[in-house]
């Protein structure tokens, strides 16, 4: 696609496989964190049970995601309380969601190369920036957390999860917030940049947004509508938009 002169004033980013990347073993640590307590209060739970209810977690995000229908931590403690039944007290419960709380803060997380560099950039053009990112068992302020450890969080203007505002992606309500976050942006000056089609490409072609796709950590392969642009390294970004 050849992009008509645009007068671009913000730039939205996808967080996970955009920005930042989870390696894998976030059930792992959970796992450790719940059976430090689990040791500790000397609970009847096993240790099949505790991976087995883990690992149902993700599982249940996805299918609730997909829908539309908001799975946070919340709820996800509520499933897997509910499995553990009366094996566990009100203060089990209460210490139990504490740590869970505590090990989102402990996931094997890195910046996706190019990251720093192209925030950095956008940020000299005076170009604002803005993150659009649904959150699972992770909250968004897990997500800042993480943001900032990579000293990139000063770069964004404006922050758009989903736990926050209330809907996933495409929905158009969490495209709009971070736009206002921006100081009210018309969507035709606004690009998004994200993995995947069915939430970030819909997303911003949904209300008029200029879309790309960054594979550089996904490659999605479902088959929905493609992006305006595709790129392979964020580095590309300002080249793409003519920045």
């Amino acid at each position: 696609m050849k992009l008509q002169h645009v007068d671009f004033q913000g730039i939205t980013f996808d967080l996970w496989n955009t920005l930042l990347v989870s390696e894998p073993g976030g059930v792992e640590v959970r796992q450790s964190f719940w059976q430090e307590v689990i040791d500790e209060r000397g609970l009847n739970i096993s240790s099949d049970l505790l991976l087995s209810v883990l690992e149902m977690l993700p599982v249940r995000f996805d299918v609730e995601w997909r829908a539309g229908r908001q799975y946070t931590a919340k709820e996800a403690l509520e499933d897997a309380f509910n499995v553990f039944g009366q094996e566990i007290t009100d203060e089990d419960r209460e210490v139990l969601a504490e740590t869970f709380d505590k090990a989102s803060f402990a996931l094997e997380v890195n910046i996706v190369e190019g990251a720093d560099q192209v925030l950095a950039y956008l940020v000299k053009k005076g170009i604002k920036t803005a993150i659009v990112s649904d959150t699972s068992l992770s909250a968004g302020r897990h997500l800042r957390f993480y943001l900032k450890k990579f000293e990139v969080d000063h770069h964004i203007t404006s922050f758009a999860f989903s736990d926050e505002v209330g809907v996933y992606k495409p929905d158009k309500k969490i495209f709009h917030h971070a736009l206002k976050g921006m100081g009210e942006i018309n969507p035709i000056n606004a690009a998004h940049i994200g993995d995947l089609k069915r939430t970030d490409v819909a997303g911003a072609r949904n209300i008029g947004m200029t879309s790309v796709r960054f594979r550089g950590a996904n490659d999605d392969q479902e088959d929905e509508l493609e992006a305006d642009f595709v790129i392979d390294h964020l580095s590309e970004l300002p080249s793409v938009l003519n920045l």
